[in-house]
C-alpha cells in the first residue's frame, strides 16, 4: 500500500485537476448559451434560403451560372468542420470518422479537403490527404470574413473545375447530450424532391430581373448561409460536448478523491496501529527485563 505522503500528494494533484475541469465546465456552459443564441438566429435564415433555392430548382437547368454546372464527378471538395482544441469528448473523432467514411465510400475519385479547425487539419495532414485550404482557428463570434473565406475557397475551387462536387460535414446540434455528424451537399445545387414534383407543377416562377441575375446574387448568399449555419451548429456541439465531458471529469475526480481519502485514512490508521504495537511491545519487553532482575 502507498504511504500517507504519496497518497496526500495524489489527493492534492486530483483536487487541482478537479478545479481545472470545473472551471472549464463553467466556461463551456457560458459559451454554449451564446452559441445557442447564435444558432437560434442562424437556423431560420439558412432554412428559408434553402427552401427558396429548392423551390427554384425546376428552373435551374435553364439558368446559365458557373455554380450550377454539372460535370462528370472525378474530383470532390470536402469541407470539414472540427474544433481547435480537445477535451470535448468524441466531438472531433466523430466528425473525422464521418469524413474518412465519406472518402472511403468514393474510391477512384480524388477527394480534396477544405479544413476548418486544427484537429481535422492535424489528422489529415499526418495521413497525407490533399488539403486545399485551412482555417485553423475560428473567432469566438464567427465573423463574416471567416464565412466568406470558406465560401470563397468552395466557389473558386468549383468554378475552376478543381471540384466537380462539394460537400460539407458539420456536427448538428440537438442538445448537449445529442449531436450527430451531418453530411450536406453544397454544389452543384439540386433538389431531387423538387425535381420529382416538376412534372406536377401548375406553373413555374417568373423571374424579375432575369434568372441569371437573381441566381448570381442568391447562390453566394445561399452558400454563405449554409456554411455559417454549419459553423454555428459545430461550435454549439463542441461546447456542449466539452461541458458534458468536463462535468464527467469533475465527477470522476470527486470519486477518485473519495477513494484516495479512504485509502489515506486506512494507511494512517495502519501506521498508528503499528506505532502503538511497537510502543506496547517495547513496554512489555522492558517490564519483562526488569522482572528478571
Amino acid at each position: 500500500m502507498p504511504g500517507t505522503k504519496e497518497i496526500r500528494r495524489r489527493i492534492r494533484s486530483v483536487i487541482s485537476i478537479q478545479q481545472i475541469t470545473r472551471a472549464m465546465e463553467m466556461i463551456a456552459v457560458s459559451r454554449l448559451k451564446r452559441a445557442e443564441d447564435r444558432l437560434r438566429s442562424a437556423r431560420p435564415y439558412a432554412e428559408k434560403i434553402r427552401e427558396l433555392m429548392e423551390s427554384l430548382a425546376p428552373c435551374l437547368p435553364r439558368v446559365d451560372h458557373p455554380l450550377l454546372v454539372k460535370r462528370e464527378v472525378k474530383s470532390i471538395g470536402l469541407t470539414l468542420i472540427t474544433s481547435d482544441k480537445g477535451l470535448c469528448g468524441g466531438y472531433n473523432a466523430n466528425a473525422i470518422s464521418q469524413a474518412t467514411k465519406f472518402i472511403d465510400a468514393h474510391p477512384g475519385k480524388e477527394v480534396r479537403l477544405i479544413l476548418v479547425g486544427r484537429k481535422g487539419y492535424d489528422f489529415f495532414r499526418r495521413k497525407g490527404y490533399p488539403i486545399d485550404h485551412t482555417l485553423l482557428q475560428l473567432s469566438k463570434e464567427i465573423s463574416l470574413q471567416e464565412v466568406k473565406e470558406i465560401s470563397g475557397a468552395v466557389i473558386n475551387g468549383f468554378e475552376a473545375a478543381r471540384y466537380d462536387e462539394v460537400y460539407l460535414i458539420y456536427t448538428h446540434f440537438q442538445s448537449p447530450m445529442v449531436m450527430r455528424p451531418t453530411l450536406m451537399k453544397l454544389l452543384p445545387l439540386e433538389s431531387e424532391e423538387v425535381l420529382k414534383k416538376e412534372a406536377g407543377m401548375q406553373g413555374e416562377p417568373i423571374f424579375e430581373p432575369t434568372a441569371e441575375e437573381i441566381m448570381a446574387l442568391l447562390l453566394p448568399k445561399y452558400l454563405e448561409a449554409q456554411i455559417y449555419k454549419g459553423l454555428v451548429e459545430s461550435v454549439a456541439s463542441e461546447q456542449g460536448a466539452r461541458m458534458v465531458s468536463m462535468k464527467s471529469a469533475t465527477e470522476n475526480a470527486e470519486e477518485m478523491i473519495s477513494t484516495l481519502t479512504l485509502s489515506y485514512n486506512k494507511a494512517r490508521q495502519a501506521s498508528i496501529t503499528k506505532e502503538l504495537l511497537e510502543v506496547t511491545t517495547g513496554a512489555e519487553a522492558l517490564r519483562f527485563a526488569q522482572g528478571k532482575k
